[in-house]
């Protein structure tokens, strides 16, 4: 029924005497796009179709199509707010929120450019957003290869090799229009789907592998049937359909742990000389640990002791506290005596300490002489806090 009502309006256009500035295809364009409301231009030269078409106009011309034409319905809980549109007219501004509730345009911008001239490539990214919604918002450099090998696969483009041309108003009616037809023709511009099955949904340390398994229709041509992820993260299988519709789906793995060995310090209640115990503590740590067999340890001697643990990531790690400071051995002294002899003298016998067991603090005198028999006490301590004495001792002496 559309296409009578677009011959019937030719009538129209030719009535008013414009039909001489435009060919036959234009003048369908214009007819079609202003049943269906995609314009409000009551004539065909008011409506500029040879002027280079503005985001603004973009956004109501395709809000248009997309309710009036393919019955889509906006988000209108979505909140679409621009920080450039304050000067544009009321209906301007519904319409680009509507193209953004419409998922068409504006989708995660602050400035919307209302005045920005559009490009063939943007153009048919948004038709192709219309048509098919995000099937083909994947990631390719440049982002919209893959919406326009659809249109051409489709057949409602032909000539994909100048994304970077101008857009002009008539032609963007005359795609809508093609695509409105070929849409209704019966032929298959339906994207495929398929179905993605992963090795192992649960946490684990190794790989996962995600296979596409069932899909819609038969497929001519994939990238991959299968991927195996050595880390989390994202992976887009492609595949192409008996008519060329494109189609993908992304396999997403989140649940791969991966392990790393934690690591930890070690700290000493003291590093000093000490006859007492030493107290080794588990200190700064590069992440949570688990697993820990102990955060202290305390030597009551020289040794080793091996702090073990793990952490979130299921990775294991040690750090080996070492103490040889410890020493709780008594120091001692050798005496030596001046004379030696241990025949009976008169003069006056001296006493000195020589040889000693380790470095000594605290000596009450290193010598004593002795004026008679008797015996004399030599107090000392080691750098640990051990004390330890010798005593001398004379009874060779004979007197003056």
């Amino acid at each position: 029924m559309r296409k009578y009502l677009i011959w019937v309006s030719i009538l129209l256009v030719s009535s008013m005497g414009f039909l001489f500035a435009y060919d036959q295809e234009l003048i369908g364009a214009y007819n079609y796009a202003y049943i269906v409301g995609i314009t409000t231009m009551p004539t065909i030269d008011q409506a500029n179709m040879n002027g280079n078409l503005i985001r603004a106009h973009m956004a109501k011309m395709m809000s248009n199509y997309a309710t009036e034409v393919l019955n889509l319905v906006p988000n209108t809980g979505k909140v679409c707010n621009f920080d450039d549109v304050s000067w544009q007219t009321e209906e301007l501004k519904w319409f680009i929120t509507e193209s953004c509730q419409l998922g068409l345009m504006g989708v995660g911008i602050s400035s919307f450019n209302p005045s920005g001239v559009v490009t063939r490539a943007e153009f048919w990214t948004v038709l192709s957003r219309a048509l098919w919604g995000n099937t083909y918002n994947v990631s390719t450099n440049p982002y919209y290869v893959a919406h326009l090998q659809a249109l051409k696969n489709a057949g409602i483009m032909t000539i994909i090799t100048t994304p970077s041309q101008l857009e002009v108003r008539g032609y963007v009616m005359l795609m809508m229009q093609r695509a409105d037809e070929l849409m209704n023709t019966g032929l298959d511009v339906t994207p495929p789907t398929a179905k993605i099955a992963y090795s192992t949904t649960g946490s684990t340390t190794g790989n996962v592998t995600a296979t596409l398994t069932w899909r819609s229709e038969a497929i001519t041509w994939v990238n991959k049937y299968a991927h195996t992820f050595t880390g989390n993260g994202s992976f887009i299988f492609y595949f192409q359909d008996l008519a060329g519709n494109l189609g993908s789906v992304t396999a997403t793995v989140n649940n791969i742990i991966v392990t790393w060995k934690p690591t930890a310090n070690v700290k000493y209640s003291t590093t000093g000389a000490t006859n007492g115990d030493v107290v080794a503590t588990l200190t700064w740590r590069n992440e949570t640990l688990t697993g820990v067999n102990a955060f202290t340890h305390t030597f009551t001697w020289n040794g080793s002791f091996t702090f073990t643990f793990s952490n979130l990531a299921w990775g294991t790690g040690s750090v080996t506290a070492t103490v040889a400071n410890i020493d709780k051995t008594a120091p001692t002294w050798t005496i030596a005596y001046s004379p030696t002899t241990w025949e009976y003298t008169s003069w006056n016998i001296v006493a000195t300490l020589i040889w000693r067991s380790e470095t000594l603090t605290g000596v009450n005198t290193y010598t004593y002489t002795f004026t008679g028999n008797g015996t004399f006490i030599f107090n000392f301590m080691d750098l640990a806090g051990n004390t330890g004495s010798t005593t001398a001792t004379v009874n060779y002496w004979t007197g003056a």
